[in-house]
């Protein structure tokens, strides 16, 4: 075995312990935390590819470790999350999106979105305002 094929073996061990303390290595979780389909996840885990960039990042994050670590097999793990990013390590982008414009909404902007949101199953698709209609 080359240095090049140890290489990208050990890489794929890391992600795999780190999945492993993670959720015992469900790679569903990581998949559809990094937005990927679980295919990709295999790959990387198997040692057939390596995550790019912001699925490296993505990926670390996940795990708890720097994407360092992932690569290079530094023992640098992240510190704890805060309470902020543990939550968004649990809900989707659009549930994040949502969360970040009631936070940043007033008290009674905060009310009406609860009523709307009460009242949003009730409504027909055909009833909602198309994407780029202007809202109050």
């Amino acid at each position: 075995m080359t240095s090049a094929e140890k290489d990208v073996q050990d890489r794929a061990k890391r992600l795999r312990d780190a999945l492993q303390r993670k959720n015992g290595g469900n790679a569903s979780e990581l998949a559809r935390y990094a937005n990927l389909v679980p295919q990709s996840v295999s790959k990387w885990l198997y040692g057939t590819q390596f995550p790019r960039d912001e699925a490296l990042r993505l990926a670390a994050e996940f795990l708890n470790v720097t994407p360092e670590y992932l690569k290079f097999g530094t023992p640098t793990v992240r510190p704890p999350p805060t309470a902020d990013t543990l939550i968004l390590m649990y809900v989707k982008p659009l549930e994040a999106r949502l969360l970040t414009n009631f936070r940043e909404s007033t008290e009674q902007g905060q009310r009406q979105m609860m009523i709307s949101s009460t009242h949003a199953e009730k409504l027909s698709s055909e009833k909602l305002p198309d994407k780029g209609a202007a809202s109050d």
